[in-house]
């Protein structure tokens, strides 16, 4: 049964959408192939046309001199044996009678050597007739000839009788064929256009272009080839003085076979071609009006029924995993059945978590990868101008770093890191591209800059970054893989100097290119030490935090090689067994010169130096060794959980290290646990569940860290081989105050509970916080309640507390 209500309903209703657009395609080629048959209706009405001029040009014509012929050698008269003035007389009056205006000459030629002559055009046709010498025959002789100088004539060789039919003498006669008469004559009656040629040129013709008849004018050089040379008929499409005709062209040959004139009839096609593309225009145009209309009304359509539901529903979704849940008293009526099973079982599985208070998470100069200008292009352009020219000289500089390339490419390859570079490219230019002051160039692996000349203009940079900021909020889809890219942008500018601080302006106060890029790259370094995904503009107080940044790294290349760094070690307090059972490692940095280093400080510059895997792969070893050793000489089974970061656990042989380390120290393996993050996990989930599993298969204990800070947790608890959770400090700052915070907690404690999971709350600092926790209960405590991360040297004293 078809069902109005649905969206499967609605996509039929486009597809008919579509199925119109097809049937005006339909229609583009209904008309092509009716001015299709039309012109071979043409093509048929000229070729008889051609037949029938050549009748009217040629035949008649032979009638007719036939008919004069006949007349002028009537025995009964005499006239033409007659040689005397009265018989003469008779004979010029004959003629003048007779003449239709195409008669050129008369000669008669008598046996007893008289002769008499009456011509009426120029004599040297009379001459070019004399040329063709036939031999005496009984029977009238005809025969064409001519050139482009005399035109185009038929000639009769007449025998002359007397009364008792013994030969008397013989009459020559021209005619020119090429009368302009018979020729509008063949336009008026058959409706085509008709010329007669003399060798390659117009001696008659109905063609007017420009309102000049065209006599004189020469056969077109792609027919001529034809039928001059090959001597051959022509009827098709040809281009006559510039103009589209179905033509017919048949050429005129002399006694010695040679083609001495052509005659052609055609129809011109140019009104039929352009009422054709005006009808094509026109249906063109109203196709595009009914697609516009078309997509205006469907784009509406979706956005209303369909996009707008549909968002409503993951912007609720987004909103409660916020702790929004004000958000579902307003959940709107749901129009189709789809949108309304769809709210159905968003708005169950959010009152289920609701109710018991728990907050559910869902789930050259042109660079070759993106065809931007490049670092070359950049200097080229910019290093040399003078910076007293204000209109060409650098005036603004937006430094771009694509945050985490390095990770996208480790994660899915080199190819999907250039295809999201190039897309990257495509986004700035687009953006851009209303801005002709600017220019974006790619200057490095995951760098752009964008630069302006002519003005500074403070307000601009501020939109326009917070503009590029937006447009990489839109995850990038490229082939298979749905990327969320972002940006962080450092911004660097020369301001117009006020023209106090010296009395001649010779602009040494402006930065050069060289100076511009640093200072903005200045800048964008501090946005990715902040957090990336955002903008600074320079200013000199960056110099000290970068410097600072530089320092610490070299100090931190000499901290790992002369083992400066240390491990502290923080309890974990088992509720079961009222005792510590194991530590979390956690690396600390006392400066000799600058004292204590905050973790989350050296930690970053060593992700960003490449130090990250050096550090880890030291701290798995130390902390793994110092375990073993005290197990050992205190008789102990205390475990350690070691922290990895996301370019160790990427890293190839990260499994292969972990083995070895274990090996090495004799830990056993269900003694160590490796706790990873929700946002390592978030763009890696294929490659994580690998390597996970197959340490889990070496009894290694996995702990999923900071959990609820992250994107889908729950799809991770049911998905990855993990073995505990560790709930985030954040979840339980307010369990004593809030009872929804409670029934959070609560509730993520037992689904962890019921999947065969262990629950470590970390951050527990009250003993109300901690009572809480025994009553719900969870599994382990860790926080400054017990202890805060202490040094080897005191962590026998704090063990000796709940030894």
């Amino acid at each position: 049964m078809f069902k109005i209500n649905t969206l499967h309903s609605k996509i039929n209703l486009f597809i008919l959408g579509i199925i119109l657009l097809i049937v005006t395609i339909g229609c583009f080629v209904a008309i092509n192939i009716f001015f299709s048959i039309y012109e071979n209706e043409m093509t048929r009405m000229v070729a008889t046309g051609i037949t029938e001029f050549e009748e009217i040009i040629i035949e008649e014509n032979k009638d007719w001199l036939l008919s004069f012929s006949d007349g002028l050698a009537d025995p009964e008269n005499h006239l033409l044996v007659k040689n005397d003035p009265v018989s003469i007389q008779a004979l010029h009056q004959y003629i003048g009678h007779a003449n239709n205006d195409a008669l050129e000459f008369v000669q008669i030629t008598y046996l007893d050597g008289n002769s008499y002559e009456e011509i009426l055009a120029d004599p040297s046709i009379l001459t070019l007739a004399s040329q063709n010498a036939v031999s005496s025959t009984t029977k009238p002789y005809f025969w064409i000839d001519g050139d482009t100088q005399l035109g185009l004539h038929l000639f009769c060789r007449y025998p002359l009788v007397g009364s008792d039919q013994s030969p008397a003498g013989t009459l020559l006669m021209g005619i020119n064929l090429a009368d302009q008469k018979r020729v509008d004559y063949m336009k008026n009656t058959a409706a085509l256009e008709a010329t007669v040629f003399a060798e390659n040129t117009r001696i008659a013709t109905t063609i007017v272009k420009n309102n000049e008849n065209q006599i004189g004018t020469s056969l077109d050089p792609s027919i001529a080839d034809m039928v001059l040379d090959q001597k051959l008929a022509y009827t098709g499409k040809a281009e006559i003085l510039g103009d589209p005709y179905l033509v017919a062209y048949t050429p005129v040959l002399n006694p010695r076979d040679e083609v001495v004139g052509v005659l052609f009839v055609g129809k011109s096609i140019v009104s039929i071609y352009t009422i054709r593309n005006q009808i094509i225009l026109y249906i063109a145009i109203l196709g595009f009006l009914l697609l516009l209309f078309f997509y205006v009304v469907s784009n509406h359509w979706l956005r209303i029924n369909i996009t707008n539901p549909i968002r409503w529903v993951a912007d609720t979704m987004k909103m409660i995993s916020q702790g929004q849940y004000h958000v579902l008293e307003n959940m709107p009526e749901a129009k189709y059945k789809e949108i309304e099973m769809l709210q159905t079982t968003m708005y169950g599985m959010v009152n289920e978590l609701v109710t018991g208070k728990i907050n559910l998470e869902t789930a050259a100069y042109i660079d070759s990868i993106t065809g931007l200008p490049n670092r070359v292009s950049l200097y080229k352009k910019y290093q040399n101008v003078p910076l007293t020219d204000n209109r060409n000289t650098l005036k603004q500089v937006y430094y771009i770093d694509v945050d985490n390339l390095k990770y996208i490419n480790n994660l899915f390859g080199h190819n999907v890191g250039d295809s999201l570079l190039l897309q990257v490219g495509k986004i700035l230019k687009g953006l851009f591209s209303r801005y002709p002051n600017y220019e974006v160039y790619r200057i490095s692996g995951d760098e752009f800059a964008i630069c302006k000349s002519g003005s500074y203009d403070p307000d601009e940079i501020q939109y326009l970054a917070k503009s590029i900021i937006k447009e990489f909020e839109k995850a990038i889809t490229i082939g298979e893989q749905i990327i969320s890219a972002s940006v962080s942008i450092g911004v660097s500018g020369n301001e117009y100097c006020d023209g106090k601080k010296c009395k001649i302006c010779t602009k040494e106060c402006q930065d050069n290119l060289e100076q511009l890029l640093k200072k903005a790259e200045l800048a964008m370094n501090q946005v990715k030490m902040n957090g990336k995904n955002n903008f600074m503009v320079f200013n000199p107080s960056m110099n000290e935090i970068i410097q600072r940044k530089a320092s610490l790294q070299q100090d931190l290349k000499q901290a790992l090689k002369n083992k400066q760094l240390e491990i502290y070690y923080q309890p974990k307090f088992d509720l079961a067994s009222n005792r510590y059972d194991g530590f979390e490692a956690l690396v600390r940095w006392n400066h000799d010169e600058r004292g204590f280093i905050p973790p989350l400080e050296f930690i970053r510059i060593a992700e960003e130096s490449n130090l990250i895997i050096e550090l880890g792969d030291w701290i798995l070893e130390e902390s793994c060794r110092f375990i073993s050793n005290y197990n050992l000489s205190h008789q102990s089974s205390y475990s350690i959980a070691v922290n990895i970061s996301t370019f160790q656990l990427l890293n190839d042989d990260f499994e292969e290290k972990v083995a070895n380390v274990l090996e090495e120290t004799g830990l056993d393996p269900c003694l160590l646990e490796l706790e990873i993050t929700e946002t390592m996990l978030m763009n890696s989930m294929s490659i994580a569940y690998e390597k996970l599993n197959f340490l889990r298969e070496k009894n290694i204990s996995i702990a999923l860290d900071d959990f609820g800070t992250g994107y889908s947790s729950l799809t991770y608890l049911k998905s990855l081989p993990i073995t505990t959770v560790k709930l985030d400090k954040s979840f339980i700052d307010d369990i004593v105050t809030d009872k929804l915070s409670l029934k959070i907690v609560e509730n993520v404690i037992q689904i962890a509970k019921n999947i065969g999971l262990k629950i470590v709350v970390e951050g527990v600092e009250t003993i109300d916080q901690l009572e809480i926790l025994k009553d719900l209960p969870c599994n382990k405590i860790q926080g400054y309640y017990f202890s805060k991360p202490v040094s080897e040297l005191n962590l026998t004293e704090v063990l000796s507390e709940y030894p």
